[in-house]
């Protein structure tokens, strides 16, 4: 089983030196398949809290940790942990803008994120226009991305909705969430791409309950796409249930499974053991990931 957690920095750095090349490509494939259902139930969250306001529908940071691939090599991630450097983080100045005509758009330039760097724009297109609310079935909010996050030693991960981002839409019993698509593209420092997943939904996500304090994942399907590994894995969510000091669910899991490259035909799940932590296991393997999305609030 394989841990992605911080390390202690002093009792570590004299062999982080020799570690450093010996990351799994399997590794980030793991981590950038957690990341993106870490996406869809943080992008759920956001757009279903207080349906009779947009104050708290508006999406906060776009990315709430930032990946390991852009943190820089193993040695500089423990010098930093051992004289940790100054990051001023300028992200969580930016605002949405005023409802224009059923849209608001968030805008970040350049802004600092921790050690990284934010550029690009998340924005909300809501069914209820001229305004921007979500207080009656029927009505949807529709979010669309467009951002870059960039290591401070390089790398970059992109976040854009070729096939036109995520819908949420109230019901009367709670809400229907559908992705047309989401895409996540990942690259190291050198230039290489790590990691290529798009995210669909092939079934509408059926949820119950109406904030943080109810919400339950019932049914439905969301299919993830390993562009590099060349294969995919339709997931069905269990009993996802959320908690209301946690933006993700914090309990239940997801099945199915892989369709094409080395796992076809094997099995995949995810189970939550917490706010922002997981277990993915693909054809028998196991790993410990941390959902970069999810935070306790």
């Amino acid at each position: 089983m394989t841990r992605y957690t911080g390390m202690t920095a002093l009792a570590l750095l004299s062999g982080l030196a020799a570690a450093s090349g010996c990351r799994r490509s399997g590794d980030d494939e793991i981590e950038q398949i957690g990341a993106a259902v870490g996406e869809m139930m943080s992008s759920l969250d956001e757009s279903s809290q207080d349906g009779t306001t947009t104050a708290a529908l508006l999406p906060g940071l776009p990315v709430q940790r930032t990946p390991a691939a852009l943190r820089g090599p193993l040695w500089r991630r423990a010098l930093d942990l051992a004289l940790p450097p100054a990051y001023a983080g300028t992200c969580a100045a930016s605002h949405f803008s005023s409802c224009d005509a059923g849209a608001r758009t968030r805008t970040f330039a350049d802004c600092s994120l921790g050690v990284a760097t934010l550029d690009g724009s998340v924005a909300l297109a809501f069914s209820s226009s001229p305004l921007c609310v979500l207080a009656t079935a029927g009505q949807s909010v529709t979010r669309t991305a467009n951002f870059t996050l960039t290591g401070l030693y390089g790398g970059a991960l992109t976040v854009t909705s070729p096939g036109g981002g995520q819908t949420l839409t109230k019901t009367a019993t709670g809400f229907e969430y559908t992705v047309g698509g989401m895409e996540r593209v990942l690259k190291g420092a050198a230039g290489r791409t790590l990691a290529d997943v798009t995210t669909t939904t092939t079934e509408p996500i059926v949820i119950s309950g109406s904030s943080r304090a109810d919400l339950v994942i019932v049914s439905g399907a969301l299919q993830v796409t390993h562009h590099l590994a060349g294969y995919a894995v339709t997931l069905r969510p269990e009993d996802l249930a959320w908690s209301s000091r946690c933006t993700c669910a914090v309990s239940g899991s997801l099945s199915g499974t892989v369709s094409g490259g080395k796992h076809d035909g094997k099995s995949a799940s995810m189970t939550l053991r917490g706010c922002g932590a997981a277990e993915v296991t693909i054809a028998g393997e196991t790993s410990e990931i941390t959902l970069e999305r999810c935070t306790a609030i």
